[in-house]
Order: C-alpha cells, then sequence, then structure tokens
C-alpha cells in the first residue's frame, strides 16, 4: 500500500505540473480570442452597468435582462474551461490566473503556521467568481440571521423558482455514517438543517447538477439575449460621477481605457474585498483615508469597515486506524474516473467535505439564538497529497509542514474541523494606492477578540468528545498527538496548548463579508448612502455572518436584490439621493430617503 501510495503522489505532482501549464494557454487563448473577436464603442450606453460576474452579479443580469432592461456585465477575470465543471479539481484552480490571490497583512493573534503569519484569500476572477472555486456546500443558514434585515428570504433553489441546483452528494461513506452515528450518541439532532432543523448535523448538500457544479454564471449561457452585453478581462477602475449621482465606469481591457454610461444605475458586485476596493478608488469612504491618498471624496461613509471571516482549525487533527478515508489512491484510480464520466457520480463528485453540522458552544447560553461553531468533516486531509498542492494554497510554512504534516502522508487522515460563525474580531480593508491594480490591504485582525479563540477551542473539545463514541472507537479514531511546531514547550492537550495551537494554525474559509455593511453603507434597498443611482450587491452588504457556508445567503440576497431593482426599473424610481446615514441596523425596517 505504501509503494502504491508513493507511485500515486509521483503520477499526482507530475499531472499538477501539466494541468496548471494547461490552465495558462487555457487562459491565454480565451484572452485572445476576446481581443480578436470582442470589440466595444467607448461611451456605449446602458440602463445598468454591473461590475462583477460573481454569484450575485450574474442572477443580477439575467433577472434584469429577461425584465427588459439594457445591461452591462463586466468581469475582469476570464471564462471557465470544461474543466471547472468538475468537483474535485476545485484546488487546481486556487492561485491560477484564475484567482485574484489576495493576502492579508500580517497577524499578530493568528496564522503563525503561515508564511509570514499571513492568510491567503482565494477570490474568484472569473465568470461566476468564487461559486467556481468554492466547496459547493448549500447551507441556508439559520432564520436568525436574517432578523430583522432580511425577513423576506427565499430558499433560491431551482423548485423555488431560484438559479440553483442543489442535490444530497451522491459520495457517502462509512465515515460519514460513523460520524453521524457519532453525533447522534452525543445527543445533538441528525436532519436536513436547510429544511427541518434549525442546528443539527446532516452530510452535505451541494450546488450541483448530474455530478457538475452548478456555478451561478450558467445561467447567462445559451439563448442569451441582446439586452445583456459581457465583458470579460476588463478591470474596472472607478465609478464615474455627476456630482452625487452615478453615471458610469471607467474600466480597461488590453490595456485600453473605456468609459461605459448607465441611465439607471451602477451596481458593484465585486465582492466583499473587491467593491469596497471600487468605492474607495471612486471616492466613496472614509473621508480621511481618501484624503491621505488624494482621492476626491464623493461620500463620506465607513466603506472597508466591519470586515468579518468565519475562522477554521483542526486540520489533520485525527488518525484512523482503519483504512475508510478517501484517499489520493481513490482519486487517481481509473475506476473513479470512469465513474465520473459515465454516471456522474464517485470521488470525483465531491466537494471536499461529507458531512456537516452546526451547534452551540457552551459559551452561547441562548439555545434558540443562532449557533456559533460549525463542523464540517473532510474526509482527505491536507497531508495527503505529500505538499504538492494544499501547501501552497494555504501558505503553511515548508518547516511546519515537513514537521506536523508529513509525518502523515502514509496513515489515513480526516479533518473534524471547528468553523468560528459570528467572529467578535472585526478587520478591515484599506486601498494600498489610487493604483486600480494594486491589491488592497486586507487585515481581519483575526482572534483580536479572545472569546474567538476560546470558541474554537470549544470546538476541538466537541471533535474530542466525538472520537470517543462507539462508532468512530471502531474506525481507530485517535487524536494526532504531535505537539504543533511553536507549542512543543506546552504540555499537549491543556487549555494553553489549544490556545497555541489555534493561533497557530488559523484558516480561513475563504468567507469574507460585511464590509459595505448594509444600516451603514448602503440602504435596505441596497442604495448607496449619499449617492444616487449606485448599489452595492455582494457579501460586503451583509450586516452579520450566516450560520454557514456564504453562497447560499448570497444568491438569496441577489434575487431579493434583483426584486427591487425591477421594480425600480418599472416604476423609474432609481434615482434617489440619500441624504441620512443609518448607524442602527433596526432602523433598516423604516425607510431612508
Amino acid at each position: 500500500m505504501v509503494s502504491l501510495k508513493f507511485l500515486c503522489f509521483v503520477i499526482n505532482s507530475v499531472a499538477v505540473t501539466f494541468f496548471m501549464y494547461y490552465l495558462n494557454i487555457s487562459y491565454l487563448y480565451h484572452f485572445y480570442e476576446d481581443w480578436l473577436f470582442c470589440d466595444f464603442k467607448n461611451s456605449s450606453k446602458y440602463d445598468y452597468i454591473i461590475v462583477g460576474a460573481g454569484s450575485a452579479g450574474s442572477i443580477l443580469a439575467k433577472r434584469l435582462a429577461d425584465a427588459g432592461a439594457n445591461i452591462l456585465l463586466v468581469e475582469a477575470g476570464g471564462v471557465p474551461s470544461y474543466f471547472f465543471n468538475i468537483p474535485i479539481l476545485t484546488p487546481l484552480f486556487l492561485n491560477t490566473v484564475y484567482d485574484w490571490q489576495y493576502v492579508t497583512v500580517p497577524q499578530e493573534n493568528a496564522c503563525k503556521g503561515l508564511i509570514n503569519n499571513q492568510s491567503a484569500w482565494p477570490a474568484g476572477r472569473i465568470l461566476g467568481g468564487s461559486s467556481r472555486l468554492n466547496n459547493m456546500i448549500y447551507v441556508r443558514g439559520h432564520p436568525k440571521d436574517y432578523d430583522p434585515w432580511f425577513l423576506d428570504y427565499e430558499d433560491p433553489t431551482v423548485g423555488n423558482g431560484g438559479p440553483l441546483y442543489v442535490n444530497d452528494q451522491t459520495l457517502h461513506s462509512e465515515l460519514s455514517d460513523a460520524i453521524l452515528k457519532g453525533v447522534r450518541q452525543l445527543l445533538y439532532p441528525i436532519g436536513n438543517i436547510n429544511e427541518e432543523l434549525s442546528t443539527g448535523f446532516m452530510k452535505v448538500q451541494l450546488t450541483i447538477k448530474d455530478g457538475e457544479r452548478w456555478s451561478t454564471d450558467r445561467i447567462l449561457y445559451g439563448n442569451r439575449k441582446k439586452r445583456l452585453r459581457i465583458m470579460i478581462n476588463s478591470l474596472v477602475h472607478k465609478i464615474l460621477f455627476q456630482g452625487s449621482k452615478a453615471v458610469g465606469i471607467q474600466f480597461s481591457r488590453q490595456r485600453q481605457t473605456f468609459k461605459a454610461l448607465a441611465s439607471k444605475g451602477v451596481i458593484v458586485s465585486a465582492g466583499a474585498v473587491g467593491s469596497p476596493k471600487l468605492l474607495m478608488l471612486s471616492g466613496v469612504g472614509p473621508k480621511e483615508h481618501l484624503n491621505n491618498l488624494k482621492i476626491q471624496t464623493v461620500a463620506d461613509l465607513p466603506v472597508g469597515h466591519n470586515l468579518m471571516d468565519h475562522l477554521i482549525t483542526g486540520l489533520d487533527l485525527i488518525t484512523l486506524k482503519k483504512n475508510i478515508a478517501m484517499s489520493i489512491v481513490d482519486l487517481l484510480n481509473p475506476y473513479s474516473m470512469l465513474e465520473y464520466y459515465l454516471h456522474g457520480t464517485g470521488p470525483w463528485t465531491s466537494g471536499g467535505v461529507n458531512v456537516l453540522g452546526t451547534f452551540h458552544s457552551k459559551f452561547q447560553k441562548d439555545m434558540l439564538s443562532e449557533p456559533d461553531l460549525q463542523i464540517m468533516t473532510f474526509p482527505v486531509g491536507i497531508s495527503q497529497d505529500n505538499g504538492i498542492l494544499m501547501k501552497k494554497n494555504l501558505r503553511i510554512i515548508d518547516e511546519t509542514y515537513d514537521e506536523y504534516f508529513a509525518p502523515l502522508a502514509y496513515q489515513t487522515t480526516i479533518s473534524v474541523a471547528p468553523v468560528l460563525l459570528h467572529p467578535k474580531s472585526k478587520g478591515e480593508i484599506r486601498l494600498k494606492s489610487p493604483d486600480p491594480f494594486d491589491a488592497p490591504v486586507i487585515d481581519p485582525k483575526y482572534l483580536s477578540n479572545e472569546e474567538d479563540l476560546l470558541k474554537l477551542i470549544d470546538g476541538i473539545y466537541f471533535v474530542k468528545k466525538l472520537i470517543k463514541t462507539d462508532a468512530m472507537k471502531k474506525l481507530g479514531a485517535e487524536l494526532y498527538k504531535k505537539p504543533f511546531p511553536g507549542c512543543e514547550n506546552i504540555v499537549f492537550d491543556t487549555l494553553e496548548y489549544w490556545k497555541c495551537y489555534v493561533s497557530h494554525l488559523t484558516m480561513t474559509t475563504y468567507h469574507f463579508a460585511g464590509t459595505c455593511q448594509m444600516g451603514n453603507v448602503v440602504n435596505s434597498d441596497f442604495g448607496v448612502y449619499k449617492t444616487s443611482n449606485l448599489f452595492v450587491v455582494d457579501a460586503s452588504v451583509l450586516p452579520k455572518l450566516p450560520s454557514g457556508n456564504i453562497n447560499a445567503p448570497i444568491v438569496m440576497l441577489a434575487e431579493k436584490a434583483a426584486k427591487l431593482l425591477i421594480k425600480h426599473l418599472n416604476k423609474g424610481t432609481t434615482e434617489r439621493l440619500l441624504k441620512c446615514n443609518v448607524q442602527d441596523l433596526f432602523s433598516l425596517l423604516y425607510s431612508c430617503y
């Protein structure tokens, strides 16, 4: 078995190298194809211009075009190739030309096991945005996540008139069953938390159709009406204003600069990093910060504040004596490829997580409130690719990987990883310079509030209880007891050890949100305060994080925004100057003009 696994490591290394070459060639092909055959008339006029073709932008473009509006959808990235539809290949697209490859500033209290204490922040630079790079996990969240700001949320699935195909993951295993049996023994509820339960555990549901990833950009393809124009490989530099009214955008493509004009509105859907960056480049943001960069202020607003993210820890913390977890041998097995292409089933349909659940930590006294912890179970440890890909994707220090993770390469490891759902620590995004090609300064201030640290440790205590259940004992589940590098001088399995462990192995779940917060930057109709005809619709407007993976809430948000904008389109009421700034979230129940 060891020799077979070694052979698979070699094959995987070669395959990854060639696939990276393929991605670059594919990108260049589509880039020059776009350059040769797609022209743009400067100062073209549209009803709405949408910046960003991610989860929200794609839906808005489709809905508004279907309603009769003339739409320009502008995306900085390119188009996905067929391989983007194969779920198991997702990690290969990170740190490529299809990823913005953001990196945080060094963290004072976290990420100490990562290069320079900096976390990698992947974000999709491609049609479909991060819905092309995520784990496809569908979690609607807890009802109280949306109280009081989004009480009329609706299920965004195709069966309910929405854009998402959602299906149960067909790939189940003895491991999934054992985890759920263990959870049941600990007296936690089992069931569909998207329909039946507010909290509990379940086998994952995925945004998948016939074994293929279902990302939001797929609603744009086929029978596209002439009212929707999509410009790819186009970076928006700034929003154009007449006074405080948004009238268009300035963008570049193929080293040329263009303007596009919008009669009814500019909608920014560039994500929790891209949207605040664009607003600040355009003069919408904290006045003092803009003055320091010599950017003329259009609207003094707290853009970039309230940065939130779900944190995860505990990767590869469990070893199994029974070899039932998914391994690289399973993924490279020719039968797995045949099973996928012939039936749309098998290991290649995996989203990377097989069981998830939400629950309340010991710090959360109100059991009717939204849960503060999530568990995600990964059947393949990050050590199982022998450092070929995941080490780079996560920015793990070489010495740390070699000392802690590498010894697990020939063992069976899984991650039952706790996720902090509602962190007290809040960060910010700032501009590095007025140059739109410069990445912004991202400081999430991870674990700056000690309660976040203690809640993640409580999640680890849950994992310790889980592996002691009868079902997990049958698999030979044990805690990996090798001290994490940097924590060797602390007694293992003490509170102080786990504080050290979590502060070193602090990972993002790529759920960035809140930087154009509803109630502070935008109103309940998604209009930006102190401006007119300017809207923001994406994760940046979330006033608080949902209790789970955020793709489904963003899609629900976009559907609501589309309905509001269609009403504005029909009534001709988009040009409203918003003169007040609501600080109190509860005032969202009332109109502000």
